[in-house]
């Protein structure tokens, strides 16, 4: 049985290594195992948080660029959902959502966006990065830099949609840094510093901005 185990687990990650998305490859990062995790291991970007949080906003989706403000915060009446309010610097209103692990409610929406291809690629999004869109238990692959056993670590974790997100963290603080989802047309790149997350899908044209702005004592 030792035998066996030898043998089958250097071919298990030869294949895993065969077919490592870009995302992982471009940062030097490997496969190393399969494990069973849960979503807190994921740390999500807001789950730290009770408070609302704002932040600068800016919105480009083809020929329509849009800048305003948005606040992100957990609805008092149900903790587990999440509302999003977008506005212009002049109060008028660009989205107001509402979204859960099961639910995306489109409370206003402004002409421009209000589209379903525009939503659904909304829904996936912001349920990606808050995490909500995977499960609590659930199998991942763990990935590591190939030359070093610091700097960085990540994640390819099955969605509850049936699709991967793939998570890299700054691993000395735990700070995520990158998260990638779909292909092709649809595939998602976000990247995240202390106070800045920028979504863009490159093939749709779409790019969001969001900058944390200061907060109040």
């Amino acid at each position: 049985m030792k035998v066996k185990k030898a043998i089958i687990l250097p071919v298990l990650l030869a294949g895993l290594v065969g077919c490592t998305p870009k995302v992982f490859t471009n940062a030097g990062m490997r496969p190393t195992t399969s494990v069973k995790m849960h979503r807190s291991n994921l740390m999500p970007v807001y789950d730290e948080y009770e408070a609302a949080r704002y932040y600068t906003a800016e919105v480009s989706f083809k020929e329509n660029h849009m800048t305003g403000i948005m606040a992100l915060s957990r609805e008092a009446e149900n903790p587990r959902r999440f509302r999003m309010i977008m506005m212009t610097p002049f109060g008028i209103p660009l989205f107001d959502f509402s979204l859960s692990r099961d639910s995306f409610i489109v409370n206003s929406c402004m002409e421009q966006m209000n589209k379903k291809v525009v939503l659904n690629l909304l829904e996936k999004d912001f349920k990606s990065l808050l995490m909500l869109d995977v499960p609590e238990d659930f199998p991942g692959v763990v990935y590591m830099p190939v030359k070093t056993t610091k700097g960085k670590w990540g994640y390819s974790v099955n969605t509850r949609t049936g699709g991967n997100n793939y998570i890299i963290y700054e691993k000395e603080v735990g700070f995520l840094r990158v998260i990638q989802n779909g292909g092709a047309i649809k595939r998602m790149n976000a990247w995240f510093d202390e106070q800045k997350a920028t979504i863009e899908h490159p093939k749709l044209g779409f790019k969001m901005t969001l900058t944390l702005m200061p907060q109040e004592e």
